[in-house]
């Protein structure tokens, strides 16, 4: 072999090695459980005694691939679709008219079903990512019910009432598709999602929708892209249960429209929420209890006379309250907290960083200029003809009463805010049409006025959160896979968020939840997720809110060590001590309009600024 044909299968072999060792150092006892399940429940058609209807628990399985992928809309994305069964509906009509209508093979017909759910979710997402809580709700159940809706009156799609009906059992990859080879394809496949929901939540999708889920505000202010993360985990959503749709209907021999009414829908979202929807397991953990509970209500059909089906819709109400009126996280969270074994490691403390040089480099040194900026709300004025000029490696300061127009200056800058009136320029470009997640991809980074950590996430992730700004091989595919260059870049970008912790002396801390920090670690945490992006250009909104003597001189620190990295810095503050302490320039505002600028010196002799601002106070 030629030194050149053997140079890509090295690399090959070496990236083989890494990802071995990859995964052993990832092994613990609980995926060692998770393994041992997946591979009993594989195995138990070995054993398992002749009244089993393994065409029963195939529908079941598929039933929970479809809940583990609804898990990454409700679960990580923070999206309650109740529109997964009319997905599954999607893929099972498409499928089936490909197979009884135009005689299509099972495998171009399973592609092409689960692509047009996911083409149904992406377009049902471009609206739906947009809103939050009750309102995707909302809209995500209209759409079950126009599908619903959609299939009854067009009985030339959906075969009226007797359905498409299948001639044959199909067969995938050669291999005749009976009751047990379903079960088994179930199975595999949902163990293949639940690994897959794992990987999202450790890797950059999973922190970055985690930050949204919980402080949307804050995140966008990191650069998180929130639209595109949210319509990624719907459309992934919708394409398993595509998948899912496309092999039950095989499964069942039929394509029945009845099959994939709201109720389906209502379902799946509660089997989620039931099971834990924060969790990998807790989906499938929610089939099975929903599963359970129609076997209750069989039972009590049973006893009464009535059909189960009436009981089934009040039995899922009925556990879904409980679930939410007592406040639990689910079933699975609540098993996790009992079983010692399962419980979810918790890393106390950070391995120190190394080398220091992984800390984020800032951008190329650029200045940030407001020009006669104006903004109003209705017929208040906010800001009104603001201009300023933010060079690197200097600290400007923007001070004045509430309600002045500070905030509403820094977001203006930031890109959180649309300027109704002037332009933006960093290093001579106009960014003022900019939204907040670009101008914090170019290097120009805030953070918010009130504390606004993560709080769910730990003191590194935050600050993960930061870095991941900067990934270009951190997608949901190569997250996934644990591609070469998706672990290598997640080492550095672990090693640049922990430098940044280290900055600001957090790193001992890094395995700690952010909840649990006293509040100026909390701000300063703040900073060190902002400093992780690598930005050119840094507005911070009074980063000493609260703090005491002790504290300020920590936050005057911070800004220091910020102001020698040669960024350019913009502070707004109320308090005076800190503004004497590190700005080299301060612009004064009252009610929107500029009333003087200068140096510290200048600004506190100027009788104006005491009048509007300062009164017996001094700088």
């Amino acid at each position: 072999m030629s030194q050149a044909a053997a140079a890509p299968a090295s690399r090959t072999w070496i990236a083989l090695r890494e990802a071995a060792a990859a995964g052993r150092g990832a092994w613990n006892r609980r995926v060692s459980i998770g393994c041992a399940i997946a591979v009993a429940a594989l195995a138990f058609p070995l054993v398992a005694p002749s009244s089993v209807r393994f065409d029963t628990l195939a529908a079941d399985a598929y039933l929970a691939l479809a809940a583990v992928g609804l898990g990454l809309c409700a679960g990580l994305a923070g999206i309650p679709s109740l529109g997964q069964g009319a997905f599954m509906g999607v893929g099972a009509f498409t499928s089936a008219l490909l197979r009884v209508r135009a005689g299509w093979p099972l495998e171009p017909a399973l592609l092409v079903g689960t692509a047009t759910a996911a083409a149904a979710g992406l377009v049902t997402g471009v609206g739906v990512v947009r809103l939050r809580g009750v309102f995707a709700a909302v809209s995500t159940w209209i759409f079950a019910w126009l599908v619903a809706v959609f299939l009854a009156a067009f009985p030339v799609v959906s075969g009226g009432a007797q359905g498409l009906v299948f001639t044959d059992e199909g067969r995938l990859l050669g291999i005749r598709l009976g009751p047990t080879a379903h079960y088994e394809l179930g199975v595999g496949l949902t163990a293949l999602a639940v690994a897959a929901y794992v990987a999202l939540a450790r890797g950059r999708p999973g922190v970055a929708l985690a930050a949204l889920r919980q402080r949307p505000p804050a995140a966008s202010a990191l650069g998180v892209p929130a639209r595109r993360l949210r319509l990624g985990a719907f459309t992934a959503a919708a394409a398993i249960a595509g998948l899912a749709g496309a092999l039950g209907v095989q499964l069942a021999g039929v394509a029945d429209p009845t099959a994939y009414d709201p109720f389906l829908s209502f379902k799946l979202l509660t089997a989620v929420l039931v099971g834990g929807a924060a969790t990998a397991v807790g989906p499938v953990v929610g089939v099975v209890a929903i599963e359970l509970t129609f076997l209750a209500a069989n039972e009590f059909g049973s006893i009464v006379g009535y059909a189960r089906e009436r009981f089934n819709p009040v039995f899922d109400a009925l556990f879904l309250l409980v679930v939410v009126a007592t406040g639990t996280r689910g079933l699975w969270p609540f098993i996790q907290e009992k079983v010692s074994v399962l419980r979810p490691p918790r890393r106390a403390r950070a391995p120190a960083p190394e080398p220091r040089a992984a800390v984020p480099v800032p951008r190329r040194p650029a200045t940030l200029t407001g020009e006669t900026l104006r903004k109003s709300f209705g017929a208040v004025v906010a800001l009104e003809a603001f201009s300023i000029e933010i060079g690197s490696g200097r600290i400007e300061a923007l001070i004045g009463p509430n309600g002045s127009g500070k905030t509403t200056a820094l977001r203006l800058l930031a890109g959180a805010l649309a300027p109704d009136e002037g332009r933006i320029t960093w290093g001579g470009r106009d960014v003022s049409a900019l939204p907040e997640e670009e101008r914090a991809r170019i290097g120009v980074v805030r953070t918010l006025q009130a504390t606004e950590v993560f709080p769910e996430l730990t003191v590194l992730e935050n600050a993960l959160v930061g870095a991941g700004l900067r990934r270009s091989f951190g997608g949901a595919a190569r997250t996934v896979a644990a591609t070469p260059k998706a672990r290598a870049e997640a080492a550095a970008t672990e090693a640049a968020a922990l430098e940044a912790l280290c900055e600001f002396g957090l790193e001992p801390v890094a395995g700690q939840l952010a909840s649990e920090l006293p509040g100026i670690d909390q701000r300063l945490l703040m900073l060190a997720s902002a400093l992780a992006c690598a930005p050119s250009t840094m507005l911070i909104d009074e980063p000493a809110a609260g703090a005491g003597r002790e504290e300020l001189e920590r936050v005057v620190a911070a800004i220091e060590k910020l102001r020698a990295r040669g960024l350019a810095i913009l502070v707004v503050e109320h308090n005076l001590r800190l503004v004497r302490a590190v700005a080299d320039r301060v612009t004064v505002l009252d009610a929107g309009a500029t009333i003087a600028s200068g140096s510290v010196q200048e600004i506190s002799v100027n009788p104006q600024v005491r009048q509007a601002y300062l009164g017996r106070q001094s700088l």
